[in-house]
């Protein structure tokens, strides 16, 4: 049994041992807290799907694509971590 040493974020336990689990479903995560995100499930789409506070097109400010990613917990589907970024 695992117990909870830290937080990543509210949605991400540092667990003995240094491991990671999901806090809400207890799933083991791989990777460290400077790779996780790269492994976990995660979703793109146009940065207007962030909400309706994204209401300028990216494109009339930078030549870059923009995209709205959400990173999920691959057990339970907690979305874990969400940005608007360059592809």
């Amino acid at each position: 049994m695992s117990t909870t040493i830290g937080r990543v974020n509210a949605n991400i336990n540092i667990v003995t041992g240094g491991s990671l689990e999901c806090a809400h479903c207890s799933s083991a995560l791989d990777g460290d807290a400077q790779t996780v995100l790269d492994l976990l499930p995660r979703r793109e789409g146009p940065a207007s799907a962030a909400g309706p506070h994204i209401c300028a097109d990216p494109s009339a400010y930078i030549d870059a694509e923009v995209v709205f990613r959400q990173y999920y917990c691959p057990s339970c589907w907690t979305a874990f971590h969400s940005e608007v970024v360059l592809r």
